[in-house]
């Protein structure tokens, strides 16, 4: 193998411009949807702040406690993959730390699983949401809210998780903020 195709190749796996081109893509839609989770959590007090000040009125709202908890929901799922990202979710770092050469090797198996449950959770949480449409699933609420509404954050996440997982395989060189500060 020529010297040149041998820096462009580790592990199996190809390194180059449109790998890098591709994660950062695919990073770019995580960021995409954990901004659209924020824009939501920024806007969550505003019906809760509206249910106090009617509550105080002796008209309490019913439908803010059932739609806030819809929107935490979905503000998880949405900006779960940029949390892989960045590094802000729950690591164990044992091994990396302990044996420094498998660190490569172990952030790949990371980024397969990632992509494995990504997956995973795109395909259940789809087939859950098409499930309670198709039955006409509603809240046993006053609301009535139709569930496939909710239940759409578990193919979203399952969406940015497995996104952000092959981008992590296609570019293990992401940088994940965890990983900056410790070193």
């Amino acid at each position: 193998m020529p010297a040149s195709e041998a820096a462009n190749h580790d592990d199996g796996i190809t390194k180059g411009p449109a790998n890098e081109r591709a994660a950062a893509f695919l990073s770019a839609l995580a960021r995409a949807l954990a901004l659209f989770a924020a824009a939501l959590a920024l806007l969550l007090p505003l019906p809760v702040a509206f249910e106090v000040v009617m509550d105080q009125l002796r008209d309490p709202p019913t439908w803010v406690f059932e739609t806030s908890g819809y929107a935490i929901i979905m503000i998880v799922f949405a900006a779960s993959g940029f949390a892989l990202k960045t590094g802000h979710h729950f690591r164990v770092m044992l091994l990396p730390d302990r044996f420094p050469g498998l660190a490569r090797t172990l952030g790949r198996v990371s980024g397969c699983c990632e992509l494995a449950f990504g997956a995973l959770l795109l395909l259940a949480g789809s087939n859950q949401a098409w499930s309670s449409y198709t039955q006409g699933l509603t809240s046993d609420t006053l609301l009535a809210v139709p569930q496939f509404w909710p239940q759409l954050a578990f193919p979203i996440g399952g969406l940015v998780i497995g996104l952000q997982g092959l981008a992590h395989l296609l570019d293990p060189r992401i940088a994940r903020l965890h990983d900056a500060v410790r070193h």
